[in-house]
C-alpha cells in the first residue's frame, strides 16, 4: 500500500478543499474543490502528480464549484459523489450507493487502499463521508474521514434537506470510529462553534480547554475531540439535536 499524504487547500472565505497524494505512484485526488484556482495552483506546484479523481461530499456549489475548471485542465479525472446526488454534482461519473450507518467499499482505490464510503444525510440528502482506513486494522493513529458539512469541529451543518433524526444518526455513525480517527471538514467555523458549545455545556472543561488552545486552522479534528466537545454529537436524542441546531441557527455569540 502506498503512503498517502493530505494537504489542506484554503478556498473562498472559509472553505477547505483537500489534496490527497501518493508520491510513490505519482497520483493525486481532490476533495470538495469549491473553486478551481487554489487546487490547480497546488497541483501545478507538484508536477509529478497526476490527478486521478475528485471526491465530492455533497452538491453545494461551495464544495463543487471548481470541478468544471479543474476538469478543463485534467480531463481524464473522474468525479465521485453519492448516487442520490446524480444530476447535482458537475460531471459526476462515479455514483456511489453507500448506506447509512456503516462504511462500505466504494469501488475506488487510493494508493492501493480501498476507499470506504457512508451515506450521512442531514445537511443535504446526498451527503457522503469518504474514509481512508489506516494501513493496518486497529492501527493506533487511526484513519482519515472527509465529512464535508455534516460534521464540523464542535459543530454540524444546517439541516437544509434533512431532519434532526438523520443528522443525529449520521453524527453517531461518524463518531463510532476509533478515537484517533482524523476528521477533515468543510469550513473553518470552529471558534464560533465552540462559543456556542460553551453555552450548551458551560461546565464542560474539555470545551474550555479546546477554546484556550484554538489555532488559526483547526482541520482536522478527531473523533475523541468531537465526542468530548461537540454539542451535536453529545446530544442524547434527535429531538435534543434539533433544539440545539435551531438555537445555533440564530446564535450570534
Amino acid at each position: 500500500m502506498g503512503e498517502l499524504s493530505i494537504d489542506v487547500i484554503p478556498c473562498l472565505r472559509d472553505n477547505y478543499a483537500y489534496l490527497i497524494s501518493d508520491r510513490e505512484r505519482g497520483e493525486a485526488w481532490l476533495v470538495d474543490p469549491s473553486e478551481s484556482a487554489p487546487p490547480l495552483t497546488a497541483l501545478a506546484a507538484r508536477p509529478e502528480l497526476d490527478l486521478k479523481g475528485i471526491l465530492a461530499t455533497h452538491h453545494h456549489h461551495d464544495h463543487v464549484g471548481g470541478i468544471d475548471g479543474i476538469l478543463a485542465r485534467h480531463g481524464d479525472a473522474w468525479v465521485a459523489a453519492h448516487a442520490s446526488d446524480r444530476g447535482r454534482v458537475p460531471q459526476q461519473s462515479r455514483f456511489v450507493d453507500a448506506p447509512l450507518g456503516r462504511f462500505v467499499e466504494s469501488g475506488i482505490v487510493l494508493g492501493g487502499r480501498p476507499l470506504l464510503a457512508m451515506w450521512i444525510p442531514g445537511h443535504t440528502r446526498g451527503a457522503i463521508a469518504w474514509y481512508i482506513p489506516p494501513p493496518s486494522e486497529g492501527e493506533a493513529e487511526g484513519g482519515d474521514v472527509f465529512t464535508g458539512d455534516t460534521l464540523f469541529a464542535a459543530g454540524c451543518g444546517r439541516l437544509f434537506e434533512g431532519t434532526p433524526a438523520q443528522m443525529h444518526a449520521s453524527l453517531q455513525a461518524l463518531t463510532a470510529l476509533p478515537p484517533a480517527t482524523r476528521m477533515w471538514f468543510g469550513h473553518e467555523y470552529t471558534a464560533a462553534n465552540l462559543r456556542f458549545a460553551a453555552t450548551v455545556e458551560p461546565d464542560n472543561p474539555a470545551i474550555q480547554r479546546r477554546i484556550a488552545g484554538l489555532g488559526e486552522r483547526t482541520t482536522p479534528t478527531t473523533v475523541a475531540d468531537e465526542r468530548a466537545t461537540n454539542p451535536f454529537v453529545r446530544a442524547a436524542s434527535a429531538e435534543a439535536l434539533g433544539e440545539r441546531r435551531a438555537a445555533k441557527d440564530v446564535f450570534r455569540g
